[in-house]
């Protein structure tokens, strides 16, 4: 069977150079439409995806007041006490609210005070850097993801050793006695913590640190006093370096926070 082929001298010239236009129209519009996919894919990927950053952006501006609360509280605390020590004796009234202080940071005091108690209050009685507060809480609550935080208000692991006083944690070993403490909310869990940074013996190194910024009048320095934090957790130094690094790369969102 006979097949004509296509021959281009039986099309006019006109036609023929229609065909040339709109086969280059067609092959022109193909690259633009390519271009653009290709723009448009770059730009995709290199938009930043701010769900992570939002995410810690709301619980620094959740936990943050709470903690600058409780360290106003500290800061009421520690000026009557340093008031106090520049007394040359104490009034009966004075006497009874400073035994009291002691007692809640784990001091017994009879009769007016040594020149070491007044010492070991002034290392006791102080603030805890917002920065290292919340970062800790972040690291050790999954920034308030975890089930201890969402159950419990736990933000820093707190442990308790009496049956009933926490929820159980779903891998403790077999003989371990320990719970996670539960909390009736942020502000008693962040108390807490002051409270086992301030008296525990584990943190007495934390406690110099600070109190030794605080006789050279210099900052109470969040990268420097975590180096004071080492028994915080079984990783001792790994674990200093890593809420030094999440100080330094979420520093510009709390201060925003």
């Amino acid at each position: 069977m006979y097949i004509q082929r296509f021959n281009p001298t039986l099309i006019s010239p006109t036609l023929f150079s229609m065909m040339i236009w709109l086969s280059g129209m067609f092959l022109l519009s193909s690259c633009s439409t390519s271009n653009h996919s290709a723009q448009t894919n770059t730009l995709s990927t290199a938009a930043p995806d701010n769900s992570a950053q939002q995410k810690k952006q709301q619980f620094f501006t959740f936990l943050k007041p709470v903690i600058e609360s409780e360290n106003a509280h500290i800061l009421q605390q520690r000026k009557k006490l340093l008031r106090l020590k520049s007394e040359s004796r104490l009034s009966g009234r004075d006497l009874a609210w400073l035994t009291q202080l002691a007692s809640e940071y784990g001091l017994a005091i009879t009769g007016q005070p040594s020149s070491s108690n007044w010492q070991t209050l002034q290392a006791r009685v102080d603030i805890i850097p917002v920065e290292m507060a919340l970062v800790q809480a972040a690291n050790e609550s999954a920034w308030g993801t975890s089930r201890f935080a969402q159950q419990g208000n736990n933000y820093f692991g707190q442990w308790c050793y009496q049956k009933g006083c926490g929820i159980v944690p779903k891998h403790r070993i077999s003989g371990a006695t320990h719970e996670v403490q539960q909390f009736d909310n942020a502000n008693h869990s962040v108390r807490a913590y002051m409270h086992n940074i301030n008296t525990t013996r584990a943190y007495a190194g934390f406690r110099n640190i600070r109190q030794n910024l605080r006789v050279h009048k210099r900052p109470l320095n969040a990268e420097v006093l975590v180096v004071g934090l080492k028994s915080y957790s079984e990783r001792g130094m790994a674990y200093v370096r890593i809420i030094q690094s999440m100080i330094r790369s979420n520093r510009s969102l709390i201060q925003s926070s």
